[in-house]
């Protein structure tokens, strides 16, 4: 069967798990195209996929990587003139390839499109609604999401399915973009969580092996993760604190390039990689991630028992409600990056290292094994 797959463009999380599905898909003897942008597009391609790439439609974020809604409103018709082009993209692609289904993760575009050339759509996402932040004027937050939750809910009720890759109530780490959403939500199915399968390489075996023959130092594991903008300020924020924190912890930091070089470099406190494809040997052996609050992220701690100081993009909505969710199930501390220092991050990571968080990690990694996401979608595409 062929099988399009559409994986929205922004940070690598969506790409990541609907790759580990193409995987799962092409194993079974199907035939899987993608859609993305950018730099997921090239990430995709390089990993053998077949990738169209569309215009990015997303929120800006100002020089500090935080979520800026005044830009954003500033942008609106730049945005609006792509998400048209997205569209109009893929139709062709959809015309050109032929699927026999569409598997949309958090790309409204395709969905539509697979309505207007009469494809039946399943949607796998962990947003079903719009939030503006806080901290946003209350002129413009319902400026940027007035309507919204009206709009998109028709978009993915349009969908034949909906799949939903957390685990049900009260677990679930996306309540707060779920919930409350309209008839959407009562349609949706839990799947339990989706998450990349990690291809290694050879490159990493030094740091790695001194990594784990290390003894005197606590370990932690600091993921770099989301929108280009939003990332060189919280490395620098990671560097910062390995460097201060050297003699009690042992760091090894990825920047989330997926175009970096792969190869570690040494810096104080620890090693640094543009791009990490061990990521997972890592967290396995380390005491502690220090991370952003992506859905796929804390799913991948979670299934990995791993206790975590979760930092939001600034004022992301989506990542807030997935961090605080992360805090009151236990097994996680959430600082704002504002307040990201040295000495609070010391604070935070002595904290996790009590035995309530790494008791609680557990404990949610034994529900969330019960759960086969993979299998749920591989079953609905087999449903014809």
């Amino acid at each position: 069967m062929k099988v399009y797959l559409a994986a929205f463009g922004s940070g690598m999380g969506h790409a990541s798990r609907m790759a580990a599905l193409a995987s799962e898909l092409l194993a079974k003897g199907d035939e899987v195209a993608f859609s993305s942008s950018g730099e997921v597009t090239k990430w995709l391609r390089s990993r053998g996929f077949p990738c169209n790439d569309v215009p990015l439609v997303d929120v800006v974020f100002n020089d500090a990587g935080a979520f800026s809604a005044k830009e954003t409103l500033k942008y609106s018709p730049i945005l609006i003139a792509r998400l048209c082009r997205q569209l109009q993209n893929e139709v062709k692609n959809l015309g050109r390839f032929a699927p026999k289904l569409v598997l949309s993760d958090s790309m409204v575009s395709t969905v539509v499109a697979s309505r207007l050339v009469g494809v039946r759509s399943v949607a796998v996402l962990n947003q079903l609604r719009l939030i503006s932040s806080p901290k946003t004027p209350s002129a413009l937050g319902q400026l940027l999401t007035g309507g919204s939750v009206t709009l998109v809910n028709a978009i993915w009720e349009s969908c034949d399915e909906i799949l939903i890759p957390d685990l049900p109530p009260p677990y679930t780490i996306s309540e707060r973009n779920l919930w409350n959403a309209g008839s959407a939500s009562s349609r949706a199915r839990y799947i339990g969580f989706l998450t990349p399968k990690v291809v290694t390489s050879g490159g990493a075996q030094a740091p790695l092996e001194a990594w784990r023959a290390e003894k005197r130092r606590r370990k932690v594991f600091w993921q770099i993760s989301g929108p280009p903008p939003t990332r060189g300020p919280f490395l620098v924020k990671a560097l910062e604190a390995a460097k201060a924190l050297q003699d009690d912890y042992l760091f090894v930091i990825t920047a989330g390039d997926p175009a970096g070089d792969t190869s570690p470099t040494s810096v104080p406190g620890g090693y640094l990689y543009q791009w990490c494809d061990v990521s997972r040997a890592f967290v396995d052996s380390c005491d502690a991630v220090v991370s952003r609050a992506g859905h796929v992220s804390i799913s991948e701690y979670i299934l990995r028992a791993k206790r975590c100081l979760l930092v939001p993009i600034q004022s992301q909505t989506e990542q807030m409600g997935n961090a605080l969710k992360a805090k009151r199930l236990g097994f996680a501390v959430v600082l704002e990056e504002r307040e990201l220092d040295s000495g609070r991050v010391g604070e935070a990571l002595e904290e996790l290292s009590h035995d309530g968080y790494e008791r609680r990690a557990q404990e949610l990694r034994r529900l969330a094994e019960g759960y086969d996401a993979l299998g749920a979608i591989v079953d609905v595409v087999g449903e014809g």
